[in-house]
């Protein structure tokens, strides 16, 4: 026991590189599982402790690119505002999509700035139309692959949620990129509302090769959940913060060879005169 509490000690006073104890594994009483819990607890400690001073080495460097970054698109937007008044028909057709890729990038560097400071994520609820952003998510992916994806997407035309537009494209967007990134050919966007009238439900399905065993494992957590070699896994921690700062919830409801689905649980401020057949509950994400 005096080792455990020199050690316990010891590691208080400097976590970063202090010895972790070494268990002897020889016993099996009370003091030989104190060890070894002690043993673990330290190491799982340590590795906690690099991976947040690893983030907090990306949060500088973010803050400082952040100012750089925003100059560059708003150079990049003035460019792009000429390019509305094209004389060629194919670039005023793709003009749009590109002046509203650049805004939301200065927007994202505007609130990844204020999460910096301020350490929450700033939301800005109102009304949004789930056909239009579905619709929107589908024309703004930029994997080679994107254009040969077959969509289908069953949800009333008329279905308007209370929530932060530009956040929520982030969830779909995310989700659909990875999809389509693994693998994918087939998308199907699934939203309606539930029993209660005040929350609804979105789910994305994909026919692609379905999660690696490392990144079920890992699902949500940023660095460690990736699903392709050379991935951050910072995809799905971004989407479960987003979903989770409304409120609601995202679960994999089931990932295989035939493909997998997400699903999603938002509450509030559903603007739709009659509920529609909700799918299956899901599992706590």
């Amino acid at each position: 026991m005096r080792r455990v509490t020199e050690n316990m000690v010891a590691f208080q006073d400097d976590p970063e590189s202090s010895p972790i104890y070494a268990a002897t594994g020889k016993r099996s009483d009370e003091i030989g599982l104190a060890e070894t819990a002690l043993a673990e607890m330290e190491q799982g400690l340590r590795d906690s402790l690099r991976q947040q001073s690893r983030l907090a080495a990306l949060g500088i460097a973010v803050s400082k690119i952040n100012h750089d970054l925003r100059n560059i698109l708003t150079t990049a937007r003035l460019v792009s505002d000429s390019m509305a008044d094209s004389a060629d028909p194919r670039v005023r057709r793709v003009a749009p999509t590109l002046i509203k890729s650049i805004d939301r990038a200065v927007d994202l560097c505007a609130r990844t700035l204020a999460f910096a400071r301020g350490g929450e994520m700033r939301m800005e609820t109102g009304r949004v139309s789930l056909p239009e952003l579905f619709t929107e998510v589908r024309r703004s992916l930029v994997a080679p692959e994107a254009e040969e994806v077959d969509w289908m997407v069953t949800v009333p035309q008329d279905l308007v949620v209370q929530a932060d537009r530009e956040q929520l494209y982030r969830v779909l967007a995310n989700l659909a990129q990875n999809a389509v990134e693994a693998g994918a050919t087939q998308l199907s966007l699934t939203a309606g509302v539930f029993d209660d009238g005040e929350s609804w439900y979105l789910r994305l399905s994909d026919n692609g090769p379905g999660l690696p065993p490392r990144a079920r494992a890992n699902l949500f957590k940023p660095f460690t959940g990736s699903a392709r070699a050379g991935g951050s896994g910072l995809g799905l921690a971004i989407v479960r913060e987003i979903v989770e700062a409304h409120g609601g919830r995202i679960a994999l409801v089931e990932s295989g060879p035939a493909g997998t689905t997400f699903a999603l649980e938002m509450p509030g401020g559903v603007a739709r005169p009659e509920p529609v057949e909700p799918p299956r509950q899901v599992a706590q994400g």
